[in-house]
């Protein structure tokens, strides 16, 4: 997974992306205050949806989650990752 240009607009299902990893916050931002816009993400929408068009297993997605935190964002492992890709896991689900 790499990150990507943010969508231009957001489907129901890339708004509920958008609120697991704002709620997952990799790197931080809305955790030490208000103020930082909604769209901090987005960059990883994309590549989350097209990750889950394979349906991974939570390591799978978890283990690509903190990879593209560390590479493309240049920041140590980030805790939660499997947290959040339960939760973008079940977005499929829920989806079908």
């Amino acid at each position: 997974m790499q990150t990507s240009s943010p969508p231009r607009s957001l489907t129901p299902v890339a708004l509920r992306v958008r609120a697991v990893l704002n709620e997952w916050d990799p790197i931080g931002v809305h955790h030490i205050g208000h103020g930082w816009p909604d769209d901090e993400y987005d960059d990883l929408i994309l590549p989350v949806l097209d990750a889950l068009d394979v349906h991974p297993s939570v390591d799978h997605l978890a283990a690509e989650l903190r990879e593209v935190v560390e590479h493309d964002y240049g920041l140590p492992t980030p805790m939660g990752s499997h947290d959040a890709a339960r939760s973008l896991l079940s977005l499929v689900e829920r989806s079908h």
